[in-house]
């Protein structure tokens, strides 16, 4: 192959690998998926402060006028309350959007159509996960800045520089969350199964996390740190072995993912 030959064909293979890039981009956002993940992680944020700012109110109207006393809420309060909603709500849906992504050997005519136009099997795995983390980091940070200002007009002021760690932190756990999905998509074709095994690692780490010894290494860590970080009980630096352990994580799953999905028949 001459060098004319070469230079001619750049241009094509990076419009290709572009694409791929393009083709996630367009799944996300010309379909309800960037909506849904936003508007979800928004109205979380934005009700669950007022939740907690009117809790003896509402438990005192379900109770039928009897008079429910309880402590003035905490700004630590209304943080805990998002976080709480959103890694369950929010982790299930971003898990299940990026299963769907990822199950693509569950077709075996839509298998066989992209690895036979895709180089690398990186170079189809890596822009569905890659768009999919920056989806679910976004909302989370957008869910989060809903609930630090519901926070802040209800209840009181968050510090600024932890709410932002907290965000730091659980932005870390949804990346490792899409990562995970990742290696559960190379382990069954179905979206179900992914779903399933991804949700399966998830619960799993905050039950090893009982062993006082690997607590704070564990990604399950980050979950909480928001709330440790805005009621300052802990601090920023308590967090930095599970940031390191999840992106290490991220790394290895999305390696092994790969390799796995490479040697999958079709």
């Amino acid at each position: 192959m001459t060098t004319a030959t070469v230079r001619a064909a750049l241009p094509a293979a990076r419009r290709h690998r572009m694409s791929l890039w393009r083709l996630e981009w367009l799944r996300l956002t010309r379909t309800p998926r960037a909506i849904a993940l936003a508007v979800l992680f928004a109205v979380i944020g934005l009700v669950e402060p007022v939740a907690t700012r009117y809790a003896s109110d509402l438990i005192s109207h379900l109770s039928h006028g009897a008079r429910v006393s309880l402590p003035p809420p905490t700004p630590a309060q209304a943080i805990n309350s998002y976080v709480t909603e959103i890694t369950l709500i929010g982790l299930i849906l971003v898990v299940a959007l990026t299963a769907g992504a990822l199950s693509f050997d569950t077709s075996h005519g839509l298998a066989t159509f992209l690895r036979t136009k895709a180089s690398s099997m990186w170079e189809l795995v890596v822009p569905r996960v890659a768009v999919h983390a920056g989806a679910a980091a976004a909302a989370y940070v957008l869910g989060s800045l809903c609930a630090w200002y519901e926070t802040r007009v209800l209840i009181g002021s968050v510090p600024a520089a932890a709410m932002l760690e907290g965000m730091l932190c659980g932005v870390a756990y949804f990346v490792l969350a899409v990562t995970l999905t990742a290696l559960a998509a190379s382990l069954v074709r179905s979206t179900i199964g992914t779903v399933a095994i991804t949700l399966g690692i998830l619960i799993a780490l905050p039950i090893a996390g009982t062993f006082a010894v690997i607590a704070s290494w564990l990604p399950s860590a980050l979950v909480n740190a928001p709330v440790g970080l805005a009621g300052g009980t802990q601090r920023f630096s308590h967090y930095l072995p599970a940031l390191a352990v999840s992106v290490a994580a991220d790394a290895l799953a999305l390696a092994v993912a790969v390799r796995r999905l490479r040697a999958r028949e079709i």
